[in-house]
């Protein structure tokens, strides 16, 4: 079984530490119905096997230990069909951070990208439904999709303007699982 790192897309809600190791958490898997219709035609529910999952997402300082790396991911060098003009465009240069964005999830990542960094460190990007499963879970509960309150809070998440800063990672509270800002 390979690992799932959660990295956040340019256009993706997916799913750190320093530039250090990665902790990872095992999801039990189990059976849940998606939020995607077109996957869920007979109603049935989608079976989702026990997969392991970073407890935070991949962080600037952890992603440009990547590219240092393998420099062909730098945004002055990676090919345009591998990432668009916005790829890494908020990091200060092509090989560095400000101070205030080592500890912030890594943004603005195209998806090649990221299973690039994946594939690096012997893991994967999650399967939409192994994604859907973890970010179901609040602090006590496996699924809390039927919570108003639940579903306020990720509505609230969205609705801030993309271009403010993010926080620092790992500053939720685990869910139920043990990951963190899903």
């Amino acid at each position: 079984m390979r690992r799932a790192a959660a990295l956040l897309l340019l256009a993706l809600p997916l799913a750190g530490l320093a530039a250090g190791v990665a902790e990872y958490v095992r999801l039990p898997g189990g059976s849940f119905r998606t939020a995607l219709k077109y996957e869920d035609r007979k109603g049935a529910p989608v079976r989702v096997a026990p997969f392991e999952l970073m407890k935070t997402p991949v962080t600037n300082a952890q992603f440009l230990a990547f590219v240092q790396k393998h420099p062909e991911w730098r945004r002055d060098r990676v090919a345009r069909s591998m990432a668009d003009a916005r790829y890494l465009g908020h990091w200060h240069t092509p090989s560095s951070l400000d101070a205030t964005q080592a500890q912030q999830p890594a943004t603005q990542v195209s998806w090649f990208a990221a299973e690039a960094y994946c594939e690096a460190q012997g893991a994967r990007l999650p399967t939409w439904s192994e994604w859907e499963y973890a970010a179901a879970a609040d602090e006590t509960r496996r699924d809390a999709r039927n919570d108003p309150a639940w579903r306020e809070r990720i509505l609230a998440w969205y609705s801030r303007p993309s271009d403010s800063a993010l926080p620092r990672a790992g500053l939720q509270a685990p869910n139920a699982y043990g990951v963190q800002d899903l």
